[in-house]
């Protein structure tokens, strides 16, 4: 499994990433055909059927070993989901009744680099591209479709050093650091399809690419925690865009912290703000590892499993957040415990939580005054040590808000819910 690979290869070393303390690796969730809908709690459930099960090594299926995260391709045609024990960017197709069939698996190879450790991928808004960051060989690996519309791998960005010396504290890693991708962990891609930015926990850093009109993408240049006290980068994990492109956020897992960045219409970066947990009124944002936006660009959610709690920020007009809730199981609420990974239905009126230590997915409601509120609770009860459906890593709702897709680490699978 990917958690246990990247224990075996980072506890051993003199690391300076207190995330592995807490498993900088997590894969949220458990998952089984027996689950059950808790809602002792929450009169109002929303409806999940199980649609299908795909599981590594299984008709056919490949590429799904230590599953990570999913996407659509914009043309719904396609699922393209990353994963960490195989290493790999695995193909789905998607027929007109939403089932999957596999169609092929990218993996590490003599003519192919730059996926061993596949964490997080992101898709041009064209949907000629695909872009996947790895955490060990710490780097960015690009696909792209040929005349037939087949993803083809084209490239891969990294300075190269091995994973040993990566995850030490030598004063020569730092100095040989150039691109900020040191244990790559998430990327994002601009609506205009103009840069892309990668957030890497080693580097402490927030990596900027310029995308050019050739398409060639060109290093701009590394935003480091070092480089100014205010901000706060230190393991940095997750980063989203805003809507229109004007904000660039990054969660700090040691730090406790999410920076957000005001974008100019160059692509320049200027430090707009810091949130960290018990200033300004922040609560329960220990180590916040899921980032998402409403579609409106209105309000900020943060899935922290150190806080086992959904943390909500509320954007006014100058770009500027504020704290407005946080929920959490020392609420007396149910699902949240080991929270890292959020999304939002694309109306923005759900919000979808996966949390590890509670084996769960939690459904929440926006109001209107931008408050959440826990719909459904659904949650694995009495997992068999035989039944692998378990260790979810991420949830995906699709464009038309009908399916959610669920990646699981441990249990190699992708499962395919439809939503009411």
């Amino acid at each position: 499994m990917f958690i246990q690979l990247l224990y075996s290869k980072i506890y051993h070393l003199a690391s300076p990433l207190p995330i592995k303390t807490l498993g900088l690796i997590i894969f949220f969730l458990s998952i089984s055909s027996g689950c059950t809908s808790t809602h002792r709690t929450y009169p109002t459930q929303e409806s999940m059927r199980e649609k299908q099960v795909l599981e590594d090594n299984q008709q056919g299926v490949d590429g799904l070993g230590g599953a990570r995260v999913a996407e659509l391709t914009p043309d719904g045609n396609q699922v393209l989901i990353v994963s960490g024990d195989d290493n790999s960017l695995a193909i789905f197709n998607v027929d007109a009744n939403f089932k999957l069939s596999f169609n092929r698996v990218f993996k590490n190879n003599s003519t192919i680099d730059g996926l061993d450790g596949a964490v997080s991928l992101v898709v041009s808004p064209d949907g000629r591209r695909v872009y996947v960051v790895s955490y060990y060989d710490s780097a960015v690996a690009i696909f792209e479709q040929d005349e037939q519309g087949s993803y083809q791998f084209i490239q891969a960005i990294r300075d190269g050093l091995p994973f040993e010396d990566v995850f030490s504290d030598k004063e020569s890693v730092k100095k040989k650091d150039k691109l900020g991708l040191l244990g790559a962990y998430d990327i994002a891609i601009t609506t205009d399809n103009s840069q892309l930015f990668i957030a890497s926990v080693a580097s402490n850093a927030l990596s900027i690419f310029d995308i050019n009109k050739n398409g060639n993408v060109v290093f701009n240049h590394a935003i480091r925690d070092s480089d100014n006290t205010e901000y706060g980068l230190g393991g940095a994990v997750n980063v989203i865009i805003t809507p229109n492109n004007s904000q660039v956020i990054v969660a700090g897992f040691n730090e406790n912290s999410i920076t957000i960045f005001n974008r100019v219409d160059n692509g320049v970066l200027g430090h707009s703000q810091t949130l960290i947990n018990g200033k300004d009124g922040v609560k329960n944002m220990i180590a916040p590892q899921g980032l998402a936006m409403s579609p409106d660009g209105n309000y900020l959610y943060a899935a922290c499993g150190g806080g086992n709690a959904i943390v909500v920020f509320a954007r006014n007009e100058q770009g500027r957040y504020a704290h407005i809730q946080s929920i959490s199981n020392s609420d007396d609420v149910s699902g949240l415990g080991g929270a890292g990974y959020v999304t939002t239905s694309p109306d923005g009126s759900r919000v979808f939580v996966a949390s590890e230590s509670d084996n769960a997915v939690v459904t929440l409601a926006k109001l209107n005054d931008g408050t959440l509120k826990i719909l459904s609770v659904l949650k694995s009860e009495g997992i068999k040590k035989a039944d692998e459906r378990n260790g979810a890593a991420s949830v995906y709702v699709s464009p038309d808000g009908k399916h959610l897709l669920v990646t699981t680490g441990k249990g190699n699978t992708l499962i395919v819910y439809s939503l009411n």
